[in-house]
This record gives structure tokens, C-alpha cells and sequence, in this order.
């Protein structure tokens, strides 16, 4: 029973020692992170969708990307200090074939 409680307190205690720590190289104030949904218009198949999660990910700022095909939208989460949404559809029509655009949800219909 005391090995037990032993080993518990110690795992307790490397936990609190790790936990919160950040690397090196990052600040927790280094980055902020923001979200942007784009409509991409000329996505005809699977490869297209990971044609653009490409160029996005080789895209300064960009933190993660997922693009919905069908669907056609593109999930962007990057750092808003490094990017702006106007430069993720640049790169995304300077690199592909593809047309971006801000994604406006759709309203919901009144009965």
C-alpha cells in the first residue's frame, strides 16, 4: 500500500512540474490564434481539397487547416499576427486554380 501511495505522489508531482511549461521557443503570448471559414468555388473531387490543405499548410501563420469536401469550405485556424484571412485567399488563388471567398453562414429561416 505505501509503494502504491509512493509512486502516486510522485507521478503527482513530475505532472505539476510539466504541466503548463512551454517550449523553449514559444511564449504564451506569442501567438494569437484566430479561425476563418472560406468558401472555395472550383473543387471537383478529394484531390482538389487536398490540394488546397496543402498550399495552406505551407501558408506563413497558418497553425491548421481542414478543407470539406463536399462542402467546399476551408477551416483555417492560424495566428492572426503572422496572417490575415485576405492572405490565405491570396495564397490559395495564387497557388491553385481555385476561387476563395470569407464564408457567410447561412441564415436561418424564420416560420
Amino acid at each position: 500500500m505505501k509503494k502504491i501511495v509512493l509512486v502516486v505522489v510522485v507521478m503527482g508531482m513530475i505532472g505539476l512540474s510539466v504541466y503548463g511549461q512551454t517550449t523553449p521557443n514559444e511564449t504564451p503570448t506569442s501567438k494569437s490564434e484566430a479561425e476563418v471559414k472560406l468558401k472555395i468555388t472550383g473543387l471537383t473531387c478529394a484531390g482538389c481539397a487536398t490540394q488546397v490543405v496543402k498550399v495552406l499548410k505551407e501558408t506563413k501563420g497558418v497553425l491548421d487547416n481542414h478543407v470539406e469536401y463536399p462542402g467546399d469550405i476551408a477551416i483555417i485556424k492560424y495566428d492572426d499576427k503572422k496572417t490575415k484571412p485576405s492572405e490565405l485567399i491570396a495564397a490559395i488563388e495564387k497557388k491553385t486554380s481555385f476561387k476563395a471567398a470569407l464564408y457567410i453562414e447561412p441564415k436561418e429561416k424564420d416560420n
